[in-house]
């Protein structure tokens, strides 16, 4: 008995001694910022995954991202960014752009910190129903921007107020918006 359990001992000391091996050659949790990373649908996903602190919740919201290497920039390592989203819930039509306006602005934000983004464009989705009854997901919003364009935004959280207050005015600064004519009519 007393074997036994001295083996058990020995065991259970390697056992102990290997977890403790495990958890200090483990790698830090912490990552990188988005502004040193490789530009992916899994970096980008996680970089607005999390935008605490703020009204925009994208994290689960994301239906989509698309990475796009240079399709049109003038650098070839530049990025396109598409990110489509569709909002858990929207009150009526100008929840529905103040929403896209407000997401656009921090995805941007945050996206443009990488020296490879050119292009970020906001894909907002919602459910339209026609006449008949037949229900589709369609884009209600889009905004686009380029890194020329960001690069000339001093204030992010300026802007963001700015467009609380007025979302068209976050229109004048982006180079590309939708809306969708079902919205707009509404506006």
């Amino acid at each position: 008995m007393k074997k036994a359990a001295k083996i058990i001992g020995i065991v259970a000391g390697i056992i102990v001694i290997i977890v403790i091996i495990a958890v200090l050659a483990s790698p830090d949790e912490e990552t990188e910022p988005f502004s040193e990373q490789a530009v992916t649908p899994q970096t980008v996903q996680a970089a607005l995954s999390d935008v605490s602190g703020t009204s925009v919740e994208l994290g689960d919201c994301i239906t989509d991202i698309q990475v796009l290497r240079h399709a049109g920039t003038d650098n070839p390592d530049d990025f396109i960014v598409h990110v489509y989203f569709k909002p858990e819930s929207i009150w009526d039509e100008e929840d529905a752009v103040q929403t896209a306006v407000q997401s656009s602005i921090k995805a941007m934000e945050i996206l443009f910190q990488n020296e490879a983004v050119a292009e970020v464009a906001m894909w907002e989705q919602l459910e339209f129903t026609d006449k008949y009854g037949s229900t589709e997901t369609e884009t209600a919003v889009r905004i686009t921007m380029t890194k020329t364009t960001a690069d000339q935004v001093v204030n992010w959280e300026t802007v963001s107020d700015l467009a609380w207050a007025d979302y068209s005015s976050f229109f004048d600064l982006a180079d590309l918006e939708y809306i969708h004519p079902a919205v707009a009519q509404e506006l």
